[in-house]
């Protein structure tokens, strides 16, 4: 008996990702539902939250010569920065994280949880090689969960659907 295959609309307007057998085959780099937003280490908190508000965004990646040198998220603002009283124009390299925790586009979903889960933050950026490709969220990942559970639920369901009442 072969396989049954579907495609399942991961968001309103996505191109939606392949199941096969119940099992979501999704990539972390096909998960993410934002661009990140990328600055400069020298970006003044004032321009970060100004940013932050004007894309949506929880968090900034801080990027130099085309790498990854840092985090920055809206607690790191209110925390090590507004409760602090640095001053707006002090440059975001001042709060960041410069110890960030990465995952590669390339790996499946399932190593963004696992990574979440270890290291109990909300916000994991995607590199494709040292250059950063993406960011991705426990909200993108949830979408990506609810989908899965989608794919194991709809061969159940057609079989109630098909069944005589």
């Amino acid at each position: 008996m072969a396989a049954q295959r579907w495609m399942i609309a991961v968001w309103p307007g996505s191109a939606g990702i392949e199941a096969t057998e119940g099992r979501v085959a999704v990539k972390v780099s096909e998960c993410s539902r934002k661009a990140p937003v990328t600055v400069a280490r020298r970006c003044s908190l004032a321009e970060a939250a100004q940013l932050m508000e004007h894309h949506d965004v929880g968090a900034l990646l801080v990027v130099a010569n085309g790498r990854l040198v840092g985090i920055a998220t809206d607690r790191d603002l209110v925390v090590r920065g507004l409760a602090k009283r640095l001053d707006p124009d002090t440059p975001i390299s001042e709060v960041m994280t410069t110890d960030v925790t990465t995952v590669q586009g390339s790996e499946d979903v399932t190593e963004a949880l696992k990574i979440l889960r270890e290291v109990r933050f909300r916000r994991l950026p995607v590199l494709d090689g040292d250059t950063v490709s993406g960011i991705i969220t426990v909200d993108d990942l949830l979408v990506t969960l609810v989908v899965e559970l989608a794919a194991v639920a709809a061969p159940i369901a057609a079989a109630v659907v098909e069944r005589p009442v």
